[in-house]
């Protein structure tokens, strides 16, 4: 049966392009012009499905994506996008949008989309295949990936990530295709041993590289994003905060992020902390980078 749609879209005449095609079909519709627009809308009216317009797809408004599907109030809320050019389409992908549909679409090809994935509601399941897969990335990972006996250089980040933020665990992860790799821990293994690795299943910090922004997860236990994650109860992360490091000029390769034991509400005083630390890892793992791992025991 049909739902309630809202389109996101700048373009005015695109915009009623659309209700033409939907109204007539049954769609309840609503409109945003742009992604703050568009997130209150979606927060406010609890749309079945969220469509981005292919004027929308840029990098202002991808990150729209990340913080539609980090939110608790519309992580279960589906994004679809119509690109233009495969380009836009990679770019949408990329992002964390449900479903892509090469454009410009007609009416039969835009009802037969909107139809499709309008009661599909779930959080996102996973970082995107199109992420974590991307040759250029994993390269810059790899050359990252700690050696035998870790990274020494990059404890005192956890540590002091851990102090500031008043938290019992900060880890350096790297999000390899199928794992997260642990290059600095503190408090997530018991003294005089080490974790170096977990699959993704039980991975937060994927989303974060997926959205490339800030992630902020108060309770874990009732987020729609990360409730279902084994490590809510396993590693008992009940509160976390994920910062995306992007090295290499553009590669999301994993996060600098702190955990909690209980729920908590991050203050934007602690996510800028925390940002602010990580620009500073960032330049160091670029230089690391830029030397093709040469701070790195291989």
């Amino acid at each position: 049966m049909p739902g309630k749609i809202l389109v996101v879209d700048d373009d005015a005449a695109t915009r009623q392009g659309a209700m033409a095609v939907l109204l007539p079909a049954g769609y309840q519709m609503a409109i945003a012009e742009d992604p703050f627009t568009a997130m209150n809308v979606a927060t406010q009216e609890q749309p079945d499905l969220i469509l981005l317009a292919d004027s929308m797809i840029n990098s202002e408004t991808l990150g729209l994506i990340g913080r539609l599907f980090s939110s608790p109030e519309t992580a279960t809320i589906p994004v679809v996008a119509i690109a233009n050019t495969p380009e836009k389409g990679d770019a949408a992908d990329r992002a964390g949008a449900r479903a892509v549909l090469p454009g410009p679409a007609d009416t039969d090809q835009l009802l037969r989309f909107v139809g499709e994935h309008v009661h599909s509601p779930g959080p996102l399941p996973g970082a995107p295949k199109s992420v974590l897969e991307d040759p250029a990335r994993l390269a810059v990972v790899n050359a990252l990936r700690p050696g035998p006996s870790g990274n020494p250089d990059l404890d005192h980040f956890t540590e002091l990530a851990a102090k500031m933020l008043g938290v019992p665990v900060s880890v350096i992860t790297l999000i390899e295709r199928d794992r997260q790799v642990y290059a600095s821990q503190t408090g997530v293994a018991p003294p005089g041993t080490t974790l170096d690795e977990t699959s993704l299943e039980y991975s937060f910090c994927q989303f974060a590289v997926t959205s490339r922004a800030p992630l902020r997860i108060d309770d874990a236990t009732t987020h729609p994003l990360v409730s279902g994650n084994p490590a809510v109860n396993t590693h008992n992360m009940k509160a976390y905060v994920g910062i995306p490091l992007i090295v290499g000029g553009d590669h999301a390769v994993g996060t600098l992020c702190a955990i909690d034991s209980t729920p908590r509400h991050w203050s934007d005083h602690e996510v800028d902390l925390l940002n602010d630390l990580a620009e500073i890892l960032t330049t160091q793992l670029d230089s690391v980078h830029a030397g093709q791992g040469r701070h790195l025991v291989t």
